[in-house]
């Protein structure tokens, strides 16, 4: 069985590294109230915005999880 050359290895990494970003970045949108009146803390956008983050992290790791099969 052959390894993954390097170049595909640091794109699954940084794949994998940018799913966790989104995810963690909808997650800390919920649960911050710092958000620098951008949003206000218990508006539908702001919780609108968070779950499309979280949504599109678990999308992203899909993806990689799927390819590296």
């Amino acid at each position: 069985m052959r390894d993954k050359p390097l170049h595909e290895k640091i794109t699954d990494l940084s794949s994998v590294l940018m799913a966790l970003t989104y995810a963690g970045g909808g997650i800390y949108l919920i649960f911050s109230s710092l958000s620098f009146r951008f949003m206000p803390v218990g508006s539908v956008p702001r919780y609108a915005l968070a779950g499309i983050l979280i949504l599109y992290g678990f999308y992203r790791g899909y993806r990689v999880w799927k390819n590296r099969a």
